[in-house]
């Protein structure tokens, strides 16, 4: 189900916005000399890895319409937080976000794939579903259900366990405030084994935890590193409890109003990019991982993984029918 009335308060905010963007929808296929210039926002910062990939896209899309189309690249939720930017992608505020797919969960439950808890074994697995036709079954579906469309698969790797405290069991969790992002099933997965979970705008989570609001948060490692979490919660206990792309997200009536040669050529470049920016991921997770350590960060093992995931199963027995059948495939694999 489309959720196409925004708050109050983010559609002040985000019509406030619209003058950065100069986005066109809805030019004629002929109109060969016409110019767009699209808003590209993203959360982290310019250290992040979406800053590359925002700045490989603008490169490359530029190059790939001889000058028609421009991106006006936005780091640090410039542009508000990404729960405002992906609903200012509705008005035309912000042209394209990058963001995972828990973004739009708010707006389509068959969303809550990506969210579903202890899904997946490994990078292959995961690689086998999303390069492939299940993958493309599910961004269509999601697609038609939220009215986003999310271009290109940016792996981001394993999503872990970050605290204050070292967590290696069930029982050490219990009770602590873990910060999640805002989409349902990462709320209720955490819920259900025991922790409090706690929505927090990703900006706000490095003070939350050094002033002791947050006992920890989880993330892939390059958001931990990058945004120097590390610093504040040095405990990484590698739970793997969630794989994740990210995706160039657009409003799919907008894109879908471009020329048919501009909307081809965002949709190619946005998959060659997430392409190599897999690449770079697969390559740099152990240096990731060097750097965090260099860093101060300490790693740990779970020691009772199979209890985490029979005390997440009743979230998975809630998720839509749609899903559980897509989870069935998957855990086949």
């Amino acid at each position: 189900m489309r959720k196409t009335a925004l708050l109050a308060g983010v559609s002040i905010v985000a019509l406030a916005l619209t003058g950065c963007s100069a986005s066109s929808s809805g030019g004629a296929a002929d109109d060969g000399d016409k110019t767009y210039k699209l808003v590209l926002g993203h959360a982290g910062s310019t250290t992040d890895p979406r800053q590359w990939a925002s700045e490989q896209f603008a490169d490359r899309i530029e190059e790939a319409t001889d000058g028609r189309v421009t991106v006006e690249v936005h780091s640090d939720s410039t542009l508000g937080t990404w729960e405002e930017m992906i609903d200012g992608l509705q008005i035309g505020s912000v042209d394209i976000v990058i963001e995972s797919m828990l973004a739009v969960e708010a707006y389509t439950d068959v969303a809550s794939i990506e969210t579903t808890p202890f899904l997946y074994d490994s990078n292959e697995q995961f690689f086998e579903v999303w390069e492939g036709d299940l993958g493309k079954e599910i961004k269509t579906a999601v697609t038609d259900a939220s009215g986003y469309a999310l271009l290109g698969n940016m792996f981001r790797g394993s999503r872990e366990l970050n605290t204050k405290e070292p967590v290696t069991t069930l029982d050490e969790l219990q009770g602590l405030t873990i910060r999640t992002p805002s989409a349902q099933t990462m709320i209720d997965t955490w819920n259900a084994l025991g922790a409090r979970a706690e929505a927090l705008a990703f900006n706000e989570v490095y003070s939350a935890l050094e002033s002791g609001v947050l006992d920890g948060q989880e993330n892939p490692l390059d958001a931990i590193l990058f945004n120097s979490i590390h610093e504040v919660a040095p405990n990484i206990t590698e739970t793997d409890h969630m794989y994740a792309n990210y995706h160039f997200i657009m409003w799919d009536d907008a894109l879908q109003g471009y020329p048919e040669d501009i909307r081809k050529a965002i949709e190619d470049v946005a998959a060659e990019v997430g392409q190599e920016y897999t690449k770079n991921t697969v390559t740099n997770l152990e240096d990731y991982r060097t750097q965090l350590e260099d860093g101060g960060a300490t790693f740990h093992q779970l020691k009772d993984r199979e209890k985490w995931v029979k005390a997440t199963q009743p979230v998975i027995d809630s998720l839509p029918a749609q899903v559980q059948d897509w989870v069935k495939q998957i855990r086949s694999m």
